[in-house]
């Protein structure tokens, strides 16, 4: 057995596209996990739908070995159709759930970014709607025949299809096209009224707003729908089943672009030989010089010049350059990893370059807090006291 008719290079499209996301998500949890010390919920999600389209992908092989991709009379053996058509009809069950799952990632993310109750909400509403409308759909395509097998048997006698799968394969589509605009747009309500560089937000909401690429292949796979109800449906369906993927793939990369940023940063500075910190918090203060120090694993204290700092501070104690420690927990559980953060003043004004999205955010809510804390008015004018931290790891 081998591929024929469109199913070559529809399923070197998907065998690409899955590459593409494999490729990403190991830089994702590399970034996570090492960079970052960060992995969370929805790294968990996103690996989840990474193997639903691995599954969707593999299945859809399967049905091109029998016949995907080419109509009953070239195929030629009503046996291998029944298969191939069974086959394909699996795959699709599974990019349902998968093109739901991956849209959950990037609400689960975006869960990590917002403090406001209404924000919460929307966006659980969001995933909500699509998770909905997939597991519908689902339930639909699967039962909406007389037999059940009949769904991809048509030669079962006294066979028929009550229900009409068209209208929940258009809400469907309709609303993971409406999700991907909400979770592009969202971002910048998110970020607009944070006191920050205008550079800043425009990056962030910029790289959180690549969804919009989803909603375009989303919008493309709505018009091959009808490619599900023809007599010659193993190859009207390759354009469904192409853009299906496609979509899937394209909300999966764009979820994990920004999440990668320290990881791009990092890379950068190591070809270009560039300094710089990774993630974490500066305090400004007067009368004190260099960054934080990091006790390293397995290792003594750091200084921010790369020197080893060598008497050891007991947590929450001074050392002899005026520089305070405190012990903290990092990583994965929390348990396996501990730094000592120093607290001094960014002597080279280090920046966030190196910071992830939601690190960047917090940081920033965070010195707005410490500012309405602050505030002292003193007369006409108004005295202003700001503290950040950044914690370098190396």
């Amino acid at each position: 057995m081998h591929l024929e008719g469109e199913a070559p290079w529809a399923l070197g499209v998907m065998w690409t596209l899955a590459a593409l996301v494999f490729l990403l998500l190991v830089l994702r949890l590399y970034t996570r996990i090492v960079c970052l010390a960060s992995y969370g919920l929805d790294d968990h999600v996103y690996l989840v739908a990474f193997v639903f389209l691995l599954i969707f992908t593999i299945f859809t092989h399967i049905s091109g070995l029998y016949g995907f991709g080419r109509t009953p009379e070239e195929i030629g053996d009503m046996e291998k159709v029944v298969k191939a058509t069974l086959y394909e009809c699996i795959g699709q069950g599974f990019a349902i759930v998968g093109m739901a799952i991956a849209k959950c990632s990037l609400g689960f993310f975006l869960l990590r970014l917002v403090t406001l109750q209404w924000h919460r909400i929307a966006i659980w509403g969001a995933m909500g709607l699509v998770s909905a409308a997939s597991i519908a759909q689902v339930l639909c395509f699967w039962l909406s025949c007389v037999p059940l097998n009949y769904v991809y048997d048509r030669r079962i006698p006294g066979g028929y299809c009550p229900v009409d799968t068209r209208p929940t394969s258009y809400i469907l589509c309709i609303s993971t096209i409406l999700v991907d605009f909400f979770f592009a747009i969202f971002p910048w309500i998110i970020v607009w009224n944070l006191q920050m560089p205008k550079r800043e937000k425009y990056t962030i909401a910029g790289s959180m707003s690549l969804g919009l690429i989803a909603a375009a292949a989303g919008i493309k796979r709505t018009t091959e729908v009808e490619g599900l109800y023809t007599p010659n449906y193993l190859r009207d369906s390759v354009g469904l089943i192409v853009w299906s993927s496609a979509e899937m793939a394209v909300t999966l990369i764009c979820i994990g672009i920004p999440v990668c940023r320290p990881l791009y940063k990092r890379m950068f500075q190591r070809i270009f030989g560039e300094t710089g910190s990774s993630a974490g918090y500066h305090k400004q203060s007067a009368g004190m010089d260099g960054s934080l120090a990091l006790r390293t694993i397995g290792g003594g204290l750091v200084g921010a010049d790369g020197k080893p700092i060598q008497k050891k501070a007991p947590s929450g104690s001074t050392t002899e350059d005026g520089a305070s420690f405190t012990d903290v927990k990092i990583g994965v559980n929390g348990p396996f990893t501990r730094t000592t953060v120093g607290r001094g003043s960014s002597a080279g004004g280090h920046s966030q370059d190196n910071a992830s999205d939601e690190e960047i955010l917090d940081e920033y809510r965070r010195s707005q807090a410490q500012r309405k804390l602050s505030d002292v008015d003193v007369g006409r004018e108004r005295i202003v006291v700001t503290e950040t931290y950044r914690v370098e790891r190396s």
